[in-house]
């Protein structure tokens, strides 16, 4: 059962890594000289668990935030 778990672990970290990977690379203004940014992928790769469920909560806010705006009515209008 411990084998299982480490080998999901490992796995859906790997694959977490991909992803980060490519969006790092695909992003024009990180450095990708910066030791730091690498260290950040890192650490995010093996810290998924923790960081994935940030990641979408936060998105989640946004959009939802960005529905709420466009769902309002314009002000402009309003004033003439």
């Amino acid at each position: 059962m411990q084998t299982n778990f480490v080998s999901f672990y490992l796995l859906t970290a790997g694959l977490f890594f991909g992803i980060l990977l490519a969006a790092f690379w695909l992003d024009g203004s990180t450095s990708k000289r910066h030791k730091l940014s690498w260290m950040i992928v890192l650490v995010g790769a093996l810290f998924w668990g923790v960081v994935l469920p940030l990641a979408v909560l936060e998105r989640s806010r946004k959009l939802f935030r960005h529905q709420v705006v466009a769902a309002r009515p314009s002000q402009v209008g309003r004033l003439s």
